[in-house]
């Protein structure tokens, strides 16, 4: 309760200020005057204090009523209804506002369930800007174009903020589409896998979305991936931890993106519904990405590689600018860090740097650059600790005329392995 006193409060700050803005408009011959702050409780005003408003049995019924900049609060229960939002500037507490999902959040009487099972329809759907959803827990959205718990859609949907969410049983649990300025922080994505057809399976499927955050979540038993990004531009995903969902990041012609200091582990341990085949999975056409200070741990099953340059989407055109940095990386079926060769063979980036790495005790290659005709080249490969693989710790295929390493089309420098291919290309560690 104290926490969404403080969120109210924090909105009211904010709607005060507009209103004191407009006031001192107006008395200076502006002619619109200020529409009041109304709070919205359902089903009644007996849940919170600061309810001003009639009673509401439905959480739709409560935003067909209301105007910009109102305040919505859910009192604890199961609503089964799906929610479409078309008013901007309204924020939607529930019962657990202001609370991070991924802690202590076990008892279901304490909750506001909003459940969209059977309707056809995601459970939200957000088609306004600047809407809050704090404090629910969303679940049965397995319908929709896409489905999902949540669904960020169109241009007119920028500056929407999900926070302190649990998101579960749904096809997807959020999916940002062609909006901008999306925030997603604090919210526990639990088993969003539910239904048939394409799209199914990822706790964020994002689709050309601009500047999206994506902080402080905890994915779960998401088969097809934690997080899909697919034509986006300034995304930051970060303190993210992952635990049997598929994948955990995949990336495809996305720009000016960062996925750091996340934890996973036990990749693809749940039946697959994806194609990816790493945990981090770098597809075509990605620009500026960096991949840096990561835990990752085990994968099993087609998640067989930590980080891959991966033909698993396609080989239309590779990644270039792609930084793999100061990750750890063990315990993988496949390779630690792979670029694969795809198919032609075309490669799948050139102008990356894979960079201070530790990749240890993984079942085939710590490091391997594939062979191919086009791409797989110019990558800088620097102070990577690669030790314990099975097959290599260092390999490289490509091949270059002299001016890279040792024949291949690349540059190793200071790496420490103990097999190499070709011979020397890392060097093993001596003690001093």
């Amino acid at each position: 309760m104290n926490s969404l006193h403080l969120a109210l409060s924090n909105r009211k700050c904010f709607v005060f200020s507009a209103a004191l803005a407009a006031l001192i408009i107006l008395s200076a011959g502006g002619a619109n005057a200020v529409t009041p702050l109304t709070v919205r409780c359902v089903p009644n005003q007996t849940i919170n204090a600061s309810c001003t408003a009639t009673n509401y049995a439905s959480i739709q019924a409560a935003v067909n009523a209301a105007s910009s900049g109102d305040i919505i609060v859910v009192a604890p229960g199961k609503y089964n209804e799906y929610v479409t939002i078309n008013t901007d500037s309204l924020s939607l507490f529930g019962a657990q506002a202001g609370n991070d999902a991924r802690v202590g959040r076990i008892n279901p009487a304490k909750e506001s369930i909003v459940d969209a099972t059977g309707t056809g329809n995601p459970t939200i759907t957000i088609n306004a800007p600047f809407v809050v959803i704090d404090g629910f827990t969303v679940q049965g959205g397995t319908a929709g174009t896409p489905p999902g718990g949540i669904c960020v859609a169109g241009a007119d949907s920028y500056g929407a903020e999900v926070l302190n969410n649990i998101i579960q049983n749904n096809s997807n649990g959020i999916c940002p589409i062609s909006s901008s300025e999306v925030v997603v922080e604090h919210n526990l994505f639990r088993n969003n896998s539910v239904g048939t057809g394409s799209y199914i399976g990822y706790g964020i499927y994002a689709s050309g979305t601009g500047t999206l955050g994506i902080t402080d979540n905890e994915f779960t038993g998401n088969q097809a991936a934690a997080i899909y990004v697919s034509t986006c531009n300034f995304v930051v995903m970060t303190n993210n931890t992952s635990d049997k969902d598929g994948a955990f990041v995949i990336m495809l012609g996305t720009t000016n993106a960062s996925f750091s200091h996340n934890q996973g582990m036990n990749f693809g341990a749940k039946p697959l519904l994806g194609v990816a085949d790493a945990a981090v999975s770098i597809g075509y056409g990605n620009m500026g990405i960096e991949i840096n200070d990561n835990n990752l741990l085990g994968g099993e099953g087609s998640i067989s590689h930590g980080v891959a340059f991966t033909a698993a989407f396609g080989t239309s055109v590779d990644s270039e600018g792609v930084v793999v940095k100061d990750n750890s990386i063990m315990g993988f079926a496949g390779n630690g860090i792979v670029a694969e060769a795809g198919t032609g063979p075309t490669g799948m980036t050139r102008y990356s740097s894979i960079v201070g790495n530790q990749v240890r005790d993984n079942g085939l290659d710590g490091i391997s650059i594939e062979a191919a005709d086009v791409y797989n080249t110019n990558i800088s490969l620097f102070d990577n600790v690669v030790e314990g693989n099975h097959v290599f710790d260092c390999q490289d295929a490509s091949t270059a005329a002299p001016g890279y390493t040792l024949g291949t089309h690349n540059t190793w420098f200071n790496d420490t392995g103990n097999l190499s291919s070709p011979a020397g290309l890392c060097t093993p560690y001596k003690s001093h």
